[in-house]
């Protein structure tokens, strides 16, 4: 590479060749067409300090600008770093490094491992004799850090991030929490219902992938090597569902839902296929929940029902006193008994349908008596029906198909003994 040197005479430069083994120099004069008095070059502002100890720092809790960008008007400063200018700002270090920004209405999201803060972009926070903040036009490009009230970070996991409007959501796998930040400041998602899940298993996965999906308006988080994926509403405040598919990424685009598997990118809601993702086979759906009337009180499950449509199946029914598993899957949890007769090998058939009956739009089944019955009772045997226990927790389940569940409902009464 050509390199040019300066000399005090003559107004002439020499020039070193790419020819390095001849060590071959050309010399040329300063002044522009080699004219009398015409103009010279200049060979720019010379560094008058020299630091023969100069080493690189990482300073992972400061942040550094550049000069502007414009293409309007082609100026293009991105690769100055004027030192005569305040081009940089830290943050608590104690709070570990800057894991991501995010900036949205000249405001600045400064999210460290162990802190969430914010500062103004162009503008700068001055306070009053009374000690209120007021926001002022300033030439400082990042304002005063802001901190948000309590202890939340992103850890070492900013591809949990994502947005949706004002809203901003991750995943602090220190503290075991999922968050969302919003007006209102930092609201921790994951205590609505599902505090005890994330405290165990975010510190267990691998990697923390979030994403936001406009379609249904949830914030979708998949902790890799756990393998489930969760989404949260902000509508019902709550999670509604985990879903069979484990994403490395995704984002939504033109009112459009994608994922990404192995490198290759998925559209999803495109087609009637339901629990069918990434060309592997469909997963059922399933439902588990407690019933508990009278929650003090030990009690008989006579009857389990559903309200929505047909399809669904009991594939686990217990309570906290008989830990003995019913299904309608495996065993008949009604009263009634069907003769299934013989497949075509001649073998007794043992896949159930569903027990299930429909009246009225709805459908109910009876549950088969699980207790002792004394020799003196007027009714023992089959003809008791009930499941004893002061709750019952049941699972419900469908196939592939489009299915409907509006209501789980189960008659009880008081135990006798």
């Amino acid at each position: 590479m050509a390199t040019t040197r300066e000399i005090g005479y003559f107004n002439a430069i020499f020039v070193k060749s790419a020819d390095y083994t001849n060590k071959r120099w050309h010399i040329e004069e300063s002044r522009i067409k080699g004219g009398f008095n015409n103009v010279a070059m200049d060979l720019g502002v010379r560094a008058y300090v020299v630091d023969n100890e100069y080493s690189s720092e990482r300073r992972k809790n400061a942040m550094i600008y550049s000069g502007i960008f414009n293409s309007k008007t082609g100026t293009n400063n991105l690769n100055q770093f004027p030192i005569g200018s305040e081009i940089t700002k830290a943050v608590d270090v104690a709070q570990g490094s800057i894991q991501k920004l995010y900036s949205e209405d000249r405001q600045l999201t400064i999210c460290q491992e162990d802190k969430t803060s914010y500062a103004l972009i162009d503008k700068d926070i001055i306070y009053t004799a009374e000690g209120s903040p007021l926001q002022s036009t300033s030439n400082v490009v990042i304002g005063e850090v802001v901190p948000y009230l309590g202890k939340y970070g992103v850890a070492e996991a900013p591809e949990s991030f994502a947005i949706k409007g004002g809203w901003k959501y991750f995943a602090d796998s220190k503290r075991g929490v999922v968050v969302r930040i919003s007006r209102d400041g930092i609201t921790e998602i994951s205590a609505y219902g599902m505090r005890s899940y994330f405290k165990e298993n975010l510190r267990l996965a691998d990697r923390l992938i979030g994403m936001y999906d406009n379609v249904k308006d949830q914030y979708v988080l998949y902790l890799k090597g756990v393998g489930d994926t969760i989404a949260f509403d902000d509508t019902s405040n709550g999670w509604p569902s985990f879903f069979s598919y484990q994403p490395e990424g995704g984002f939504t685009l033109n009112g459009i839902f994608y994922t990404f598997d192995k490198s290759d990118i998925y559209q999803h809601y495109k087609n009637n296929t339901y629990n069918q993702f990434y060309g592997n086979a469909a997963v059922a759906s399933d439902v588990t929940l407690s019933l508990n009337a009278d929650s003090s009180i030990v009690k008989n499950f006579k009857t389990v029902g559903y309200e929505g449509t047909s399809g669904w199946s009991a594939s686990e029914i217990k309570t906290d006193l008989n830990n003995g598993l019913h299904s309608d899957k495996a065993k008949s949890i009604a009263t009634y008994d069907y003769d299934f007769g013989l497949d075509v090998n001649n073998d007794l058939v043992d896949i159930l349908p569903s027990m299930f009956q429909k009246k009225e739009n709805k459908y109910f089944s009876t549950l088969k008596n699980d207790s002792d019955i004394d020799e003196n009772e007027i009714l023992f045997g089959d003809a008791v029906s009930g499941i004893k226990g002061m709750y019952m927790n049941i699972k419900l389940s469908t196939s592939s198909a489009a299915q409907e569940l509006f209501a789980v409902s189960s008659e009880v009464v008081q135990s006798s003994k």
